[in-house]
């Protein structure tokens, strides 16, 4: 387990060393975020096969710049018995620049993410990494708040949890 981490935490020192230039010349943000999630547990069991489905909650934190979002989140899922809890580092290109929406102030994106995942239930408690893509569109609502709404799938290297499928809503503060 020891391994995993230090290889997560590798790779996000990695990506963020590749953005830290456009990290501190963007907008930086802050925000919450919450959804509707479905949880696909693996096929190490009937049981544990099955499909759950229920709400999200989490923080994030990031950097935004003209064409490109860089988003840290830490999110949790619990439902009937199910617990999965996920750290995610999501890179999203966002489509159009910010002049070409200036008069509907919003931005579509598509993006990668990658993390790593701790998945609990009946008796299970598993690690393993998750990676997967999202798109969805930002709202700017006012000068320092934004509304994102998006779809996020992630692939798990876990045996006990096969895949989680999210409609994410995040309320970000811009500083």
């Amino acid at each position: 387990m020891m391994r995993k981490i230090g290889i997560v935490l590798f790779c996000t020192v990695f990506v963020g060393t590749l953005y830290a230039r456009d990290i501190t010349e963007s907008q930086k943000f802050i925000g919450i975020e919450a959804g509707i999630s479905e949880v696909q547990g693996g096929i190490a069991s009937e049981i544990d096969g099955s499909t759950s489905k229920g709400t999200t909650f989490g923080l994030r934190v990031g950097a935004r710049a003209e064409e490109w979002r860089t988003l840290f989140s830490v999110n949790n899922f619990d439902d009937e018995g199910r617990n999965v809890e996920k750290l995610l580092l999501a890179v999203d290109y966002l489509f159009l620049g910010e002049d070409a929406l200036v008069d509907y102030a919003m931005q579509p994106y598509i993006g990668l993410n990658a993390g790593y995942a701790n998945y609990e239930s009946l008796g299970v408690d598993e690690d393993g990494f998750l990676y997967g893509g999202q798109a969805g569109i930002i709202v700017d609502i006012v000068e320092e708040l934004s509304l994102d709404i998006g779809f996020r799938y992630s692939l798990s290297s876990s045996d006990a949890l096969d895949h989680t499928q999210d409609i994410i809503f995040g309320m970000d503060y811009k500083f």
